[in-house]
Order: structure tokens, then sequence, then C-alpha cells
């Protein structure tokens, strides 16, 4: 394809080029594009409108950038249902990646009226609250907050969460069977803090969901967490499978 002189703009056409290349997979996954100088002379364009088609292509998910080494195509991201109920540990895993938690606080406290609401629980009554920034390999994917009644699950504190799943202590240690999760999402945008653990830039699209997990405790049906979560949205993708 060339750039035409036509009623489009030179940096749309440019972009549609790009596109085009990525969807015939002329450039791979990962693969770098072709320098801002090569689009310039390749295409007979400014560094300004050239720049303009690469930072659209960017924020619309195409294209990623790397400080001092290129512009690169950007994969579909990781991928997870909404109606089946897995960690996101184990989601990371079915891309091939490493889940790497980092605890960013890791206590027993009194829960706010709020979560204790969530719970169903006496504001009296302590909970493990638990926030982590989960990555893959070495890309942030979510940063999540958990609260979970203490006496379903004392001494909890003790376990290195940097390197346990969540769901697998409480089901293999404590013999709480999860059985379903009612979920909230909603779009956010990031703010300062949010921007910093994730590494994206402060007002970027972010995915907020809130929601409380249940367990089987002895028959009966219980409330074993409340949790928030933020997803990159620019990593994380959501779908729900439908049947007839």
């Amino acid at each position: 394809m060339q750039i035409q002189n036509n009623f489009l703009p030179m940096y749309y056409q440019l972009k549609n080029i790009i596109i085009d290349m990525i969807e015939n997979e002329e450039i791979g996954v990962d693969e770098c594009i072709p320098s801002e100088p090569k689009l310039m002379q390749t295409y007979n364009l400014s560094r300004t409108t050239v720049r303009k088609a690469i930072d659209e292509l960017v924020n619309e998910g195409y294209l990623y950038k790397k400080q001092g080494k290129g512009t690169f195509v950007k994969g579909r991201g990781f991928e997870q249902g909404l109606i089946k109920l897995s960690g996101c540990s184990e989601d990371i895993r079915r891309y091939g990646l490493e889940p790497k938690p980092f605890v960013l606080k890791a206590t027993i406290e009194k829960p706010s009226k709020r979560v204790a609401k969530m719970l169903e629980i006496d504001q009296e009554q302590e909970t493990f609250y638990m926030e982590r920034v989960i990555y893959g390999d070495e890309i942030p994917i979510n940063k999540n907050k958990s609260h979970i009644p203490y006496h379903l699950v004392p001494g909890i504190e003790k376990v290195d969460f940097n390197k346990e799943s969540l769901y697998k202590v409480i089901e293999k240690d404590y013999g709480i069977v999860i059985t379903r999760a009612i979920r909230t999402v909603e779009a956010i945008l990031a703010n300062e803090e949010i921007a910093l653990q994730l590494k994206i830039k402060e007002g970027a699209p972010v995915m907020l969901f809130k929601g409380q997990v249940y367990a089987d405790m002895k028959g009966k049906e219980v409330i074993i967490e409340y949790f928030e979560a933020i997803y990159r949205s620019d990593q994380f993708q959501f779908y729900i499978e439908q049947h007839r």
C-alpha cells in the first residue's frame, strides 16, 4: 500500500498501512515495526505525521514502545472469562508466563463498616487484609485488595503470598471449598498511585472489579472474601461465553 493524495489525512493512511501489515502478519507479535526515519523515507512523510500515526496505534492497542529500542507489535493480551471463577495467577500461567505476586500489605485488622457489610460479619470481627500487585513475568497485570474473615483462616498471615496463591492456600490448607463469586465491573481512570504501581500513565483507562467470593463450609455457604481488583485494560481482556 502507498500513501494516496486523497481526502484522507496522511497519518490516517499510514495507520492503515501499518494495521494491514499487522493483520497480514508481515510483522509478527513482539517484532519491531520500521523506524520513524524509515517510515518517513518510504512514504515521504514528516516526522510529525509518522509520530501521530504511531502514537494513535499505541493508544488503540496495536503497538507498544520500548525506551531506546523501538516500537513493537502488541499481542492480544491476557484473557479471563467473566463467568468462570479462576484466579489471576491461573490465567497468567495459561499464557505461558510466570505469575509474580508482590505483596504491598498483609495484616490483621478491623474492617470498615462497608467491608463488614460485604462480608456479612460484625464490624468488631477481625479480617485478614492483603494488597498485592500481580505481575506476568515483568508486566504488572493488576492490583488487588482482599478482605477475609480471620476466624475462617487463622494463622494465614504467616503465609508468604509473594510465593503462594491465595485461593490455593484457602482450599488446600484450610479445607475451604470455593464455590462461586459475584462480581461487578466498571471502567475508571488510573490515579497517580495506581499508575505508578501498574506502570501506566496517570489517567489511563483501567477496569475495576469488586466482588464477593462464596465457599461451602460444612454444607453452609458463607462469604469467604470481599475483593477489589484493578486491571490494566491494555494487557487484560475479558470475555463472556454464552450458550443457547
